[in-house]
């Protein structure tokens, strides 16, 4: 094969590489399984990848901190704007707002009865706990939950197992397929439609989070 047709190929990865990312976030935006958006794609990306991209995405709109809110990562004012450009490839672009309209958010944190390190084990709680704590404690956000994912699937395979079959349908879907495993301390997921769901699954299992950083808006 002469070294054109090689580069030609090279190229036209290349181009499905990139064309595949946008694709996936758009589909993951428009409420898409990670199963969902896989059969959707026309270039076969592998389950690893569209998790990886995912995650990468979710890093960076912030919706997945890797660190503490009270450090002061996720208060920056920002937007995510899908762009369309040249033969119609789209692409979401971050946009940060001026200064003058930022908004200073403070976090509160809430710690419920945690009985180990990773999750909060609540007996008998009631369905819809969840959804009535958070309404209580929310002035409109954004609100985090710090979850462990990546430590319980990297130290404890039993209980990552366990958790995970208390866990069905999307929600399993969305948990079992993001690379929690990258980052073995506590990451901070926002509190959106998605992670609410898992919640409820979780709060009926057992396997509840206990740490809670509530925004303080002024």
């Amino acid at each position: 094969m002469s070294e054109d047709k090689e580069f030609d190929k090279a190229l036209e990865r290349m181009k499905s590489s990139f064309a595949g990312k946008d694709g996936i976030i758009h589909l993951f935006e428009q409420g898409y399984s990670f199963g969902e958006i896989q059969s959707s794609m026309d270039f076969p990306f592998s389950m690893e990848k569209i998790g990886r991209t995912v995650w990468e995405y979710l890093i960076s709109n912030e919706t997945i901190l890797l660190r503490d809110p009270l450090s002061g990562q996720g208060k920056e004012n920002a937007t995510y704007v899908k762009t369309v450009g040249a033969y119609g490839k789209q692409s979401f672009v971050k946009v940060v707002g001026d200064e003058t309209d930022e908004k200073t958010i403070r976090f509160r944190k809430m710690i419920l009865n945690v009985s180990h390190d990773i999750f909060d084990v609540l007996a008998g709680t009631e369905i819809g706990k969840v959804e009535k704590f958070i309404k209580e404690n929310s002035s409109g956000g954004p609100d985090y939950v710090s979850v462990d994912f990546g430590r319980l699937k990297t130290r404890s395979g039993n209980e990552w197992i366990t958790m995970l079959s208390s866990l069905s349908g999307e929600e399993r879907d969305y948990v079992e397929n993001l690379p929690w495993q990258n980052s073995l301390g506590s990451v901070y997921h926002k509190i959106d439609d998605r992670l609410i769901k898992v919640l409820y699954s979780l709060e009926r299992s057992g396997f509840l989070p206990g740490v809670y950083y509530f925004a303080v808006n002024e």
